[in-house]
């Protein structure tokens, strides 16, 4: 064999261990790789994956996090800093609970960084709200799922919530309950609009086809059953409403005849404000944007 063929073997075998050895680029694959040199209690590569000054300073959290294998959620990245939902299990030992907290990222010369100093306040000074961002995130997708022409804004309102929740103040709990509570009553007010304006269709269109006729009553039916939910609003009654919601409009979407076309268009207005309303309730968790017009 020549040289120059042991020199291409070489070479190939040298950028296959560089491929495997290469350095986490995304802020998702950085969290992972620090998550699992945490659970090593690996400080060099905790060091080299995070903020942290250097390996002598590696304290692990003041946790033991051997075995731990966390699951990821949503990922927000902000320009040069990122946030990444992680779910831990729970310290009590409960099989199969898990705690949200969040994995904090910062970008320096071009780099991912784990922020190992707010990260490790996010773990051992959770705030009392830690529940709550995670039924908040978990709304969101259920909303967002339910509302798809506004998914990427509710996405980022949901994103912004979990952030202003950090700050666990009494003040921002009563703004939260507060929030609740008036957008539970507008969504109750607003789903028994339109289950009124349905059953008003049904009652005066009754030689309809019985297809749609049997679609509408079952929608019907669901949102009066979703919006007396909201006489103690709370996130399942919220998900449940946004998912009857949902189904609403599909079936609405999929009428047959054009004896409801000029209800259609009320229809769809009042699932148009339904979703502004639902914006409304997002931004007033960071205090921000003003009443919409009732």
């Amino acid at each position: 064999m020549s040289y120059s063929w042991f020199r291409v073997v070489a070479l190939a075998l040298a950028a296959v261990v560089v491929a495997g050895c290469s350095k986490p680029e995304t802020p998702q694959e950085v969290a992972a790789e620090f998550w699992q040199a945490l659970s090593e209690k690996d400080a060099d590569t905790v060091a080299d994956l995070s903020t942290l000054a250097a390996p002598s300073a590696f304290d692990g959290y003041a946790r033991d996090w051997s075995g731990t294998v966390p699951d990821f959620g949503r990922v927000v990245i902000d320009d040069r800093e990122a946030t990444i939902v992680t779910r831990l299990p729970a310290e009590n030992g409960v099989p199969g609970e898990r705690r949200e907290v969040n994995t904090y990222l910062v970008e320096q010369s071009g780099d991912w960084l784990v922020d190992y100093d707010r990260t490790g306040e996010a773990i051992m000074n959770p705030s009392p709200f830690a529940g709550l961002i995670g039924e908040m995130n978990r709304l969101g997708e259920r909303l967002t799922a339910s509302f798809g022409q506004s998914s990427d804004d509710l996405s980022r309102q949901m994103d912004a919530i979990a952030r202003e929740f950090e700050a666990y103040s009494d003040q921002a709990q009563r703004r939260a309950e507060q929030a609740m509570e008036e957008y539970g009553q507008a969504l109750q007010g607003l789903m028994e609009e339109l289950e009124e304006s349905i059953e008003e269709a049904l009652e005066d269109n009754q030689r309809a086809p019985e297809r749609d006729r049997s679609v509408l009553q079952r929608t019907a039916a669901d949102l009066n059953r979703s919006s007396d939910r909201l006489d103690e609003p709370d996130f399942d009654a919220f998900a449940d409403s946004s998912r009857a919601l949902a189904e609403a409009g599909a079936r609405i979407s999929r009428l047959s005849d054009d004896t409801f076309k000029s209800y259609k268009r009320t229809w769809d207005a009042k699932l148009d404000e339904i979703t502004e309303r639902t914006r409304y309730f997002l931004k007033s968790f960071m205090g921000v944007g003003d009443n919409p017009a009732s």
